[in-house]
Protein backbone atom coordinates (compact mmCIF):
# COMPACT_ATOMS: atom_id res chain seq x y z
CA UNK A 1 0.00 0.00 0.00
CA UNK A 2 1.34 3.93 -0.56
CA UNK A 3 2.07 6.07 2.04
CA UNK A 4 -1.51 8.03 1.44
CA UNK A 5 -3.08 4.84 1.75
CA UNK A 6 -1.53 4.29 4.76
CA UNK A 7 -2.51 8.22 6.53
CA UNK A 8 -6.14 7.89 5.21
CA UNK A 9 -6.58 4.07 6.52
CA UNK A 10 -4.62 4.96 9.92
CA UNK A 11 -6.44 8.44 9.93
CA UNK A 12 -10.13 6.41 9.64
CA UNK A 13 -9.27 4.13 12.63
CA UNK A 14 -8.31 6.85 14.69
CA UNK A 15 -12.19 8.14 14.20
CA UNK A 16 -13.58 5.12 15.11
CA UNK A 17 -11.82 4.87 17.65
CA UNK A 18 -12.57 8.38 19.07
CA UNK A 19 -16.52 7.47 18.31
CA UNK A 20 -16.36 4.64 20.76
CA UNK A 21 -14.25 6.38 23.21
CA UNK A 22 -16.89 9.01 23.40
CA UNK A 23 -19.70 7.04 23.44
CA UNK A 24 -17.53 5.02 26.36
CA UNK A 25 -16.93 8.47 28.20
CA UNK A 26 -20.95 8.65 28.82
CA UNK A 27 -20.95 4.86 30.56
CA UNK A 28 -17.65 5.57 32.48
CA UNK A 29 -18.81 8.88 33.98
CA UNK A 30 -22.26 7.69 34.95
CA UNK A 31 -20.33 4.88 36.53
CA UNK A 32 -18.44 7.70 38.72
CA UNK A 33 -21.39 9.66 39.48
CA UNK A 34 -23.36 6.19 41.04
CA UNK A 35 -20.46 4.72 42.82
CA UNK A 36 -20.15 8.11 44.50
CA UNK A 37 -23.28 8.31 44.83
CA UNK A 38 -23.46 4.61 46.82
CA UNK A 39 -20.32 5.63 48.52
CA UNK A 40 -22.32 8.88 50.32
CA UNK A 41 -25.15 6.73 51.32
CA UNK A 42 -23.77 3.94 52.48
CA UNK A 43 -21.09 6.72 54.94
CA UNK A 44 -24.06 8.54 56.04
CA UNK A 45 -26.18 5.08 57.22
CA UNK A 46 -22.91 3.81 59.04
CA UNK A 47 -22.30 7.23 60.46
CA UNK A 48 -25.87 7.43 61.60
CA UNK A 49 -26.31 4.07 62.82
CA UNK A 50 -22.60 3.89 64.43
CA UNK A 51 -22.09 3.75 68.80
CA UNK A 52 -19.81 6.20 70.57
CA UNK A 53 -18.34 9.49 70.42
CA UNK A 54 -18.72 11.51 66.71
CA UNK A 55 -14.93 10.58 66.26
CA UNK A 56 -15.29 6.90 66.57
CA UNK A 57 -18.66 7.47 64.29
CA UNK A 58 -16.57 9.05 62.04
CA UNK A 59 -13.52 6.37 61.37
CA UNK A 60 -16.12 3.60 61.99
CA UNK A 61 -18.04 5.10 58.81
CA UNK A 62 -14.71 5.52 56.48
CA UNK A 63 -13.75 1.76 57.90
CA UNK A 64 -16.98 0.27 56.38
CA UNK A 65 -17.47 2.17 53.20
CA UNK A 66 -13.72 2.11 52.01
CA UNK A 67 -14.47 -1.09 49.70
CA UNK A 68 -17.08 1.88 48.39
CA UNK A 69 -14.85 4.70 48.29
CA UNK A 70 -12.28 2.77 46.11
CA UNK A 71 -15.13 1.42 43.90
CA UNK A 72 -15.57 5.15 42.96
CA UNK A 73 -12.17 6.11 42.80
CA UNK A 74 -11.53 3.56 40.34
CA UNK A 75 -14.55 4.56 38.22
CA UNK A 76 -12.76 8.25 38.46
CA UNK A 77 -9.33 6.60 37.10
CA UNK A 78 -10.98 4.84 34.29
CA UNK A 79 -12.48 7.75 33.34
CA UNK A 80 -9.64 9.77 33.55
CA UNK A 81 -7.69 7.49 31.41
CA UNK A 82 -10.53 7.61 28.48
CA UNK A 83 -10.13 11.81 28.85
CA UNK A 84 -6.13 11.02 28.25
CA UNK A 85 -6.79 8.58 25.43
CA UNK A 86 -9.08 10.60 23.50
CA UNK A 87 -6.66 13.70 24.24
CA UNK A 88 -3.97 11.47 22.97
CA UNK A 89 -6.42 9.87 19.72
CA UNK A 90 -6.82 13.77 18.49
CA UNK A 91 -2.98 14.79 18.85
CA UNK A 92 -2.35 11.83 16.73
CA UNK A 93 -5.57 12.75 14.50
CA UNK A 94 -3.37 16.26 13.88
CA UNK A 95 -0.14 14.80 12.87
CA UNK A 96 -1.95 12.34 10.35
CA UNK A 97 -3.59 15.59 8.90
CA UNK A 98 -0.07 17.09 9.03
CA UNK A 99 1.31 14.48 7.24
CA UNK A 100 -1.28 14.12 4.86
CA UNK A 101 -0.97 17.78 3.89
CA UNK A 102 2.61 17.46 3.79
CA UNK A 103 2.31 14.43 1.25
CA UNK A 104 -0.24 16.50 -1.17
CA UNK A 105 2.13 18.87 -1.39
CA UNK A 106 4.81 16.62 -2.65
CA UNK A 107 2.66 15.37 -5.09
CA UNK A 108 1.66 18.92 -6.23
CA UNK A 109 5.40 19.31 -6.94
CA UNK A 110 6.09 16.59 -8.52
CA UNK A 111 6.30 16.82 -12.56
CA UNK A 112 3.47 14.97 -14.36
CA UNK A 113 4.39 13.89 -17.86
CA UNK A 114 7.37 15.89 -18.11
CA UNK A 115 10.63 14.14 -20.01
CA UNK A 116 13.22 14.04 -17.49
Amino acid sequence: MSGTTNIVLELSRIGRELDELSRKIEHLDHAAVIAWSEHRKAYATAYVNGEGSIKDREQAAVLAVEPLRLEAEIADQLTRAAKERIRVLRDRLEIGRSISAARRSEFAAEPVGQAT
